[in-house]
């Protein structure tokens, strides 16, 4: 063992694997601090350049960018109160606080220590489980695959949305289109129409820039704000004051960080939940930072502390944040499970390197696995390193106006995708999975399950088809290990659709308001909460519904039994999820009629007496004669006029003219794309910076000089940017016209 880890530390620092390493740690710290680039979006463009970079690179500067984004995620969860990260969200409820004492500096140390030591401690269990790697997959025959393949859906899917059914949908899709191009076990091209692009399948960096890096543009362009001032959705926020940073900043981060030294034990804690957590897949991340937290504040002696600004509430989660990336490890280099979407990125970038995980991993690359741990080491280390030194700078990058940062990333974006598989088709995948992926995300749908799926489609299709010929009919219930893993998917899933509706009836607290009035306009509120676009998921789940069905259909009649067995396995459960939904989504549609159509009454009839309009915009919210008199509650002495009552609005048609920008921020994609494939891209790209310079940036540059300073240097800095790439990538695109 000591052996291949010297080996490993020394295979990463030949060539140019140390350089990937700085670069990838630095670019994850800059970037990590932005809300909603860190993370999967900025992952997804650094897989689009990988297809040029050795193993040793790739993995580098991959797992490198990563871990070095998780200090940087913190700093505007301390400073601001705006986590850039989900996982950075428990930090906010003891860091925030102590940085609004005067102590940001000792919390940034505290919350830097622990992320960097808990990181460490998680690399050194990784190292321990390295020897049993080899192992693991002979303790799985076929149908525990298929098992186990199923809870990682679930598990992975059912975290960020509110209905077990749209983890379902998300999978069901994610496995469907899994299926495009040859099958794996009978070489017949599926769902292909001719289209020579879908010979080799879906590409992987198109799918995953469709669904977070350029949907995640068009949220931010939407709400044209600060980045301080929108959350990871892309959502305007009431931020909080952000914090000043004193002139003993330097001393409180060293006071942090010997503090953090003093509670050994409770980081030891958090790297070891972390560590667990990260292990099983689809527990890490977001709910290991906060259990983590949790099983800090009940465990201590001070935990009325808790929220006030204590080392404990912020050693808890950032201990456990970098500890369970690399016991996510452990299933993905094991088992070729990933844990979440960071994973399933990573999973995607070996699977582009040709790398196969699994059985015999380790007797094929017996230095690739120590060299990843020597990555999330150092890169975890850089980060934090770099992000305390440069806290303040960094900072201040969260008040970028939100729209100035669309035409580097959509530009990026889009030259990677096509460096990366130098087809224009690719190009034009991205724009398909960026409107899917939009969509998706506005209606809370799971895209780690839907991005997990299409990669796990063709390894769950060759477990099915051995199951279903080494275990004909239901001969793998016979296998006892299989029935647990099974027995534990349907546990998962009945237990997430339970947690799912007491959290929303815990949502919906009795509201004790005497106020007719008030307590109307509360439950239509709370209606528009839990569908706050009725339009949009009704024609979403009709059109997915119409889409699986079809594609069963034309399986079951186009293919043989083989050929069909995945797509009628992946479009099935989706179509049956989307079925399940669509009674929901008709009456959560009907009530936003009728609670529209009954507020617009009350306000045009306005020779109704109060009690009576009362009675019609209340009948929005309710059915029956008991719930609108229990709605009416009683009357107070007097009521303000109709007029004050306001027309529910059908939020998928945006707020403030929010969603016309997120339209017109896809139109400025489509322009990007079609100046790329009339002019090439090294005169698209600066010319659509150009352009939008000029024309998009109005609300954040009100000034003709300011404009066009800007849009100059963008096209100017992605124009160099462009064609510095494509001459080092030794890529080159003939434009479609020539002038």
């Amino acid at each position: 063992m000591l052996h291949n880890l010297i080996n490993g530390l020394t295979a990463l620092g030949t060539g140019p694997g140390v350089a990937y390493l700085v670069a990838g740690s630095l670019l994850g710290m800059f970037l990590g601090v932005i809300p909603g680039l860190g993370g999967p979006v900025v992952l997804s463009i650094v897989l689009a350049f990988i297809y040029h970079i050795d193993l040793t690179g790739t993995l580098s500067l991959f797992l490198a960018t990563q871990a070095g984004s998780y200090f940087s995620a913190s700093i505007t969860s301390i400073l601001l109160n705006t986590p850039a990260h989900p996982e950075a969200f428990a930090v906010t409820f003891d860091g925030f606080p102590m940085a609004q004492r005067g102590e940001a500096g000792r919390a940034l140390g505290i919350s830097a220590t622990s992320t960097c030591i808990g990181g460490l401690i998680g690399c050194a269990v990784l190292v321990g489980f390295i020897p049993i790697i080899d192992q693991l997959p002979l303790l799985f025959h076929p149908p525990e695959y298929v098992a186990l393949i199923s809870i990682a859906l679930l598990l992975v899917g059912t975290l960020g949305t509110d209905a077990a059914s749209k983890a379902l949908i998300s999978a069901g899709i994610g496995l469907l289109l899994s299926t495009i191009g040859p099958d794996p076990v009978t070489g017949i091209n599926r769902y292909t129409f001719g289209m020579v692009g879908l010979f080799g399948g879906v590409a992987l960096v198109a799918l995953f820039l469709g669904l977070f890096a350029i949907p995640q543009m068009m949220l931010v362009f939407g709400t044209a704000t600060t980045i301080a001032r929108q959350d990871m959705m892309g959502q305007e926020i009431d931020s909080a004051a952000p914090v000043e940073l004193t002139k003993g900043f330097g001393k409180q981060v060293v006071q942090g960080i010997i503090e953090t030294l003093h509670h050994r034990l409770a980081l030891l804690r958090a790297a070891l939940i972390g560590v667990i957590t990260g292990i099983i897949p689809g527990i890490g991340g977001f709910a290991a930072n906060f259990m983590s937290y949790g099983i800090a504040q009940q465990s201590s002696k001070k935990r009325e502390l808790f929220g006030t600004g204590i080392p404990e509430g912020i050693i808890a989660p950032e201990g456990s944040s970098l500890a369970k990336e690399a016991g996510g490890m452990v299933p993905v280099l094991g088992l070729g499970i990933p844990g979440g979407v960071g994973n399933a990125l990573f999973l995607a970038a070996l699977t582009i390197k040709g790398v196969k995980v699994g059985y015999g991993f380790t007797a094929s690359y017996p230095t690739l696995a120590y060299e990843t741990v020597w990555v999330i080491a150092l890169g975890g280390l850089i980060g934090t390193i770099a992000g305390v030194l440069t806290a303040p700078q960094l900072a201040k990058v969260t008040r970028v106006p939100g729209p100035a940062l669309v035409p580097f990333i959509m530009s990026i974006a889009i030259v990677g995708v096509y460096v990366a598989d130098v087809s224009f088709f690719s190009v034009m995948e991205v724009m398909v999975f960026a409107v899917i992926g939009f969509g998706l995300r506005r209606l809370r749908y799971s895209l780690a399950a839907f991005g997990i799926g299409l990669i796990l489609g063709p390894s769950l299709e060759t477990n099915v088809y051995l199951t279903h010929k080494v275990f004909p009919g239901a001969h793998f219930l016979e296998r006892p290990f299989a029935d647990v893993l099974f027995a534990i998917g349907i546990g998962v899933l009945a237990l997430k659709t339970v947690q799912l509706r007491r959290e929303a009836k815990r949502a919906d607290q009795p509201f004790d308001e005497d106020d007719v009035l008030l307590r109307a306009e509360e439950l239509r509120r709370r209606e528009r909460r839990r569908h706050p676009y009725p339009l949009l998921a009704l024609i979403a789940t009709s059109a997915i519904l119409v889409v699986t069905v079809t594609a069963v259909v034309y399986a079951a009649l186009q293919y043989n039994l083989t050929t069909a067995l995945m797509p009628e396995i992946g479009g099935g459960a989706a179509a049956l999820a989307a079925l399940w939904r669509m009674p929901f989504e008709i009456h959560a549609y009907v009530r936003y009629r009728r609670d529209r159509r009954g507020s617009f009454e009350v306000l045009s009839d306005r020779s109704l007496p109060a009690p009576v309009a009362l009675v019609g915009a209340a009948a929005a919210e309710h059915s029956t004669a008991a719930d609108i008199i229990e709605a009416m509650g009683p009357a107070p002495a007097s009521i303000g006029s109709a007029s004050e009552f306001e027309p529910v609005q059908d939020k998928s048609w945006g707020i403030h003219g929010q969603y016309t920008r997120e339209v017109v921020a896809f139109l400025w994609f489509a322009v990007l794309v079609g100046a790329c494939w009339l002019f090439d891209f090294t005169v698209g790209v600066p010319l659509f910076c150009l352009l939008y310079g000029l024309a998009a940036t109005r609300r954040i540059l009100p000034t003709w000089p300011g404009r066009v300073i800007f849009a100059v240097a963008s096209a100017a800095t992605m124009g160099g940017t462009t064609y510095e790439i494509q001459h080092l990538l030794h890529v080159a695109f003939t434009p479609v016209v020539h002038f």
